[in-house]
């Protein structure tokens, strides 16, 4: 289209994106989008350190009818130094690329840097734009000609070498970019003309402002050159005037434009030829076919499905499917990847839609049959489904990196996928706040009070959360606030730095080099730079291998049933266990896997799942769509006989009588247009997919519809099932994802009901939900599972089942003593037993901080018989001992043990008091962050006592009690707090107490929060006062009025009695101003989001530990 100024052709080949992290401001596709609305027809992306926004660019380009160009913007090696541009031309020049920059991220430095000598390795296809940045445009902005054209020579008799003039209307720049048009001109070097863009439009260069004045404060960071807005795309035309600046005629001008052109031309990519896009590259495997069918047919006879012949004949469908789709290979490379893993004794199960392919089944990767179950290969790969299959592996977290290891020995051509980490809230504000000039403390207390949530809510959350309110100003003077936040919201989801993806792995064949750079990742793999769908796009093979801390947790709790019994379970082959269903529908499930939320434990008791089937459903029941769509209620009456099951047509009786003619899941979705039209399951699948739209849905029916009538269904029973599909096709779920979870799902209940203290070791060891140990551990007491503390004779590096009067209990770790390490503790397992304070401190070489914690917590009371022996010493007279040998002249080391000798003085008996029971408590919960003598509340008894005398407080032990719909006052120890999508839209706190006799569940609706917010996410002992809310199955809730922090309620008891109590419950104003605690979540497998505060320094804050940190289990 014509352009201001009178149109000119002009192809930009200097342009960096957002995929530039910390540097530039615009995703790929925004780019490629000006450009042709500039009417351009190329277009470059030349990142920084990488080629990471290559395949976004590349498919923009592809989409707006643009041809691309790619390269990259480096470093150059000391002593040289500066940046340069290099351009890819063709299939080798991509190549060379990629190798080059795998090359550059190959050095100890903190940023990549290319040598020339590694140019002159890899410059086959290459181009490398001299501009400005460079060694040679410094030297002539510096006034040295004759050092710039020897640096010139040298870059030239190592690569094609182009000299690139840029001009920003900056001090400097047009000087400099005329010097190196002289010096082209002179060495009869080919001279072109770039932007050096940044950003599409001039008035976007206020994000540029703010990440270069941000990245002088990081390591290495250097003051930022001129401010400037002339570094956007600009048009032919303008760009015309940039040359004609610069060259002084309207003809020299015209040349440099044309030469620029035609440069660019030489440089465009076919996504195809070049590139090697849209078809897949598989690892290198011969006998692809043959072996393939070999081994499924040994599967089939080791399974004993050889006589099935609906097993055979779906076996062959499979087959002909991948070997029509090319995937033997991967199919192939997955299941020896899983047997690798599982060869090393590490647990190893599917998830995804990939449980629905008896071929997965047959070559071990997954242990549930499809056909048991009804799941349909389809669901997972189709021949009209585009784009590579999914497999993912969960494997145990704590060993997930052996896993890698194992992947990467068979495969030497593998490499994890990369993953962008971007601006969310908290990010923002930091480095916002930092190029603002802030106070450090300020911006950390503003960053800390923000949820963990997109940047560009910053205003929204502050204006309406009311934990925020209070905070505004606060520190900070309401404008300089203000022109933060809006600086900050311009950050959202921009890039700040590349990190490995936590389980995506590329295993690919000998040509990966060729196809993408590599560099190394914080924990030494090497990462490709395309991010999980950028992969599949390549059409690189991904497979997922997921570390899940529940596999973790029952793999140990596995071998501690082995080690005290001697029994040696096969967790993969558990029989079907009446008692196990029993204690899921009593909703004793925490600690287990997918089912211990609150709304969880609700659902299991109103489900009461009597076996897998059950199972599945609930899992699949408990997720947005379903909720948001009510599934549940319809299902549990059609189930419960409520309802008349919903038959809409005979043809779909047995596909939906097992849910009540309620369509839970995508298979039944599929099953349902494949009975009502003829079509096949592989059409099926891909009319469902498109009922996620209301284009697609309009289109789907119209399909339907006719294919229907034709099938000569009555028109009302059509209009009828289309209802049906349209409610709920696009909310179902994948019933493959729920029998993949259902199984650990039952696994975990399995071993909690018949092994509870191996169970507990298991998840307390590796902390795979949602709750904080001490819930766990007192929902351990509670099943009779005794907990005992840190002993350093008798505590290991995890927790261990240990024999305590006849029966089975467990041990605390030594890893849980605060700042006790690793080496610390591999000391302690090698030298004991021990003989003295003093003896283990000199053999396992202790530090004082950590000897004194050990005291505290009573890790050296069976060794003195503290508490069985009225003449042994106390706590306190360990802890003045540890200070005496100190004092008495013993020198540190510089790790900072205390090298005491063996005879060292022993203690004084009975010299101080004993430590008090709150006392012991305290030090339990600062040194290991969980209590183990007794509950947190016991040191609130006459407090509780008063309550419960005088104000109604309920246990929630006797909850089941209380009439529906009547008030109560409920107290206990907040262990989780999360805000989830609801159906309605409203933003709801659900919180949970820990009274020591159970856990109660709480609702805190928006039209409570003003007043309660505050105090429920700033406050973690809670009193709490609401109104009964039973669910059909009996199981109470809390609908919450208002919440109080119970250590004020104690204070305002002690002071004035029964009336200040009475006073503080009185009801509060709407709003209680903010102490700085903010919302930090944490998102877990659920969906939901919790609030731990662990990350606060205040001396107000819950002890170390107290809170949930941990990132759950993963995900569908």
């Amino acid at each position: 289209m014509p352009q201001a100024h009178g149109h000119a052709d002009f192809a930009h080949l200097n342009v960096v994106s957002s995929a530039s992290a910390r540097y530039g401001t615009t995703p790929p596709e925004r780019l490629v989008e000006r450009a042709a609305e500039l009417d351009m027809g190329l277009l470059a992306l030349t990142d920084r350190d990488g080629v990471y926004g290559m395949v976004k660019h590349v498919r923009a380009c592809q989409k707006a009818g643009l041809r691309p160009v790619l390269g990259c913007n480096l470093a150059v090696a000391a002593p040289d130094g500066g940046r340069v541009t290099l351009l890819a031309r063709g299939r080798r020049g991509w190549a060379s690329l990629c190798r080059l920059v795998t090359r550059a991220h190959d050095t100890a430095a903190d940023t990549p840097a290319l040598s020339l000598h590694s140019l002159a390795e890899h410059a086959d296809g290459l181009v490398v734009l001299l501009g400005p940045e460079s060694d040679v445009g410094t030297a002539l902005a510096q006034g040295r000609p004759g050092l710039a054209q020897r640096l010139l020579d040298r870059w030239r008799a190592t690569a094609e070498t182009v000299i690139e003039l840029v001009d920003h209307y900056t001090p400097g720049h047009r000087r400099t970019a005329q010097a190196l048009l002289d010096l082209a001109a002179r060495t009869r070097t080919l001279a072109v003309l770039t932007n050096a863009v940044r950003y599409p439009g001039s008035t976007d260069a206020e994000v540029a402002h703010v990440l270069d004045e941000a990245r002088r404060w990081l390591p290495g960071g250097t003051r930022p050159g001129p401010a400037t807005a002339q570094a956007h795309l600009k048009s032919g035309a303008q760009m015309l005037e940039v040359a004609r600046r610069l060259c002084g005629d309207d003809t020299a001008a015209r040349r440099l434009i044309a030469h620029t052109n035609a440069l660019a031309a030489s440089c465009a990519m076919d996504p195809d030829a070049d590139l090697g896009m849209d078809r897949a590259h598989l690892p290198d495997v011969h006998d692809l076919r043959d072996r393939l069918w070999r081994d499924c047919d040994d599967g089939l006879h080791r399974l004993g499905l050889h006589r099935d012949p609906g097993a055979v004949h779906r076996l062959a469908a499979e087959l002909e499917v991948i070997e029509h789709k090319g995937l033997s290979a991967y199919f192939l490379t997955v299941a020896d990847a899983a047997a690798r893993i599982r060869d090393k004794g590490i647990r190893c199960s599917i998830r995804g839609s990939g449980t629905g392919s008896l071929v997965n089944h047959l070559l071990g990767i997954s242990a549930i049959n499809p056909l048991d179950h009804g799941l349909l290969m389809e669901r997972f790969l189709s021949r009209s489904r585009s784009g590579l299959p999914d497999i993912d592996l969960d494997v145990e977290s704590a060993r997930r990196l052996e896993a890698y290891d194992a992947v990467f020995a068979a495969y030497p051509d593998t490499a994890c996928v990369s993953m962008m980490e971007t601006y969310r809230a908290r990010s923002a504000i930091r480095d916002v706040g930092a190029a603002m000039g802030i106070p450090p403390h300020e911006i950390d207390a503003l960053a800390k009070a923000f949820p963990h949530v997109r940047a560009r809510r910053i205003r929204s959350a502050a204006q309406d959360l009311p934990e925020l309110r209070g905070f505004q100003g606060t520190g900070l003077g309401s404008a300089a606030a203000q022109t933060l936040f809006r600086l900050a919201e311009s950050l959202d989801g921009l890039p700040r730095h590349i990190a490995m993806h936590p389980c995506g792995l590329v295993v690919s064949g000998s040509t990966l080099r060729e196809r993408t750079p590599l560099e190394p990742s914080r924990a030494g793999y090497p990462m490709v730079q395309f991010d999980k769908e950028d992969v599949e796009e390549m059409g690189l093979i991904k497979l997922d291998v997921i570390g899940v801390r529940m596999q973790s947790a029952m793999s140990h709790a596995r071998h501690e049933v082995a080690r005290t019994t001697g029994e040696h379970l096969d967790l993969d082959t558990l029989p079907q266990d009446e008692s196990t269903y029993r204690m899921i529908s009593s909703s004793a499930t925490l600690g287990c896997f997918q089912i211990e939320s609150p709304g969880q434990r609700e659902l299991v008791s109103r489900l009461r799942p009597a076996g897998m089937d059950d199972l599945i459903c609930d899992i699949s029941l408990f997720r947005p769509g379903p909720v948001g769509s009510d599934m549940i209620t319809p299902y549990l009456a059609a189930r419960d006989g409520l309802s008349p099951p919903i038959h809409p047509s005979p043809v779909l009786t047995d596909l939906l009588a097992p849910t009540g003619g309620v369509v839970i899941f995508h298979e039944q979705v599929i099953g349902t247009l494949h009975a009502m039209t003829g079509c096949g399951l592989d059409q099926a699948e891909s009319m469902r997919r498109r009922l996620g739209t209301e284009e697609g849905r309009a289109q789907v029916r119209q399909t339907f519809t006719t294919m229907a009538d034709e099938c000569g269904h009555d028109p009302r029973i059509v209009e009828r099932v289309w209802e049906i599909l349209s409610s709920f096709g696009s909310f179902g779920f994948c019933k493959a994802h729920a029998a993949a979870f259902a199984l650990p799902t039952y696994q975990s209940a399995w071993l909690k009901r018949h092994h509870p203290a191996a169970f507990y070791a298991g998840v307390l060891t590796h902390d795979p939900g949602m709750y904080p140990r001490r819930a766990i551990i007192d929902d351990a007491r509670r099943f009779g599972v005794p907990v005992l503390g840190v002993d350093i004779d008798r505590s290991q590096d995890q927790w261990r089942v240990e024999e305590v009067d006849g029966t089975w209990g467990v041990r605390a770790s030594l890893a849980d003593v605060r700042g006790i390490t690793a080496a610390e503790i591999g000391r302690v397992l090698a030298e004991r037993p021990f003989h003295s304070l003093p003896d283990a401190a000199n053999r396992a070489r202790l530090s004082r901080d950590v000897l004194e914690n050990l005291v505290r917590v009573g890790a050296f009371d069976a060794l003195y018989r503290i508490g069985s022996d009225p003449a042994a010493p106390h706590r306190r007279d360990l802890l003045l001992q540890v200070s005496a040998l100190e004092r008495a002249g013993r020198t540190r080391t510089d790790g900072g043990q205390i090298p005491l000798p063996m005879a060292g003085a022993a203690p004084a008996q009975g010299a101080l008091p004993e430590m008090s029971e709150d006392e012991r408590v305290r030090a339990e919960l600062e040194v290991l962050g969980y209590e183990v003598d007794r509950h947190l509340l016991d040191g609130h008894a006459e407090l509780l006592a008063a309550l419960a005398a005088g104000h109604r407080l309920v246990t929630a032990r006797d909850l089941h009690l209380v009439p529906n719909g009547q008030e109560v006052l409920v107290a206990g120890v907040k262990v989780a707090t999360q805000t989830p999508a609801v159906r309605s839209g409203q933003r709801i706190i659900f919180t949970t107490l820990d009274d020591a006799t159970g856990l109660v569940d709480l609702t805190f609706f928006e039209s409570v929060q003003d007043r309660c917010a505050a105090t429920v996410f700033g406050s973690w002992l809670l009193a709490v006062r609401g109104r009964i809310r039973r669910s059909g199955s009996g199981m109470a809730t809390v609908t919450a009025t208002h919440a109080y922090d119970l250590a004020e309620l104690g204070a305002a008891w002690e002071e004035s009695g029964a009336g200040g109590l009475a006073d503080a419950l009185r009801p509060q104003g709407p709003v209680r101003p903010s102490r700085g605690v903010g919302g930090r979540r944490i998102r877990y497998s659920s969906g939901f989001r919790v609030s731990p505060y662990a990350d606060l320094p205040s001396v107000t804050a819950a002890p170390r530990g107290l809170w949930h940190a941990s990132p759950g289990s993963s995900g569908p």
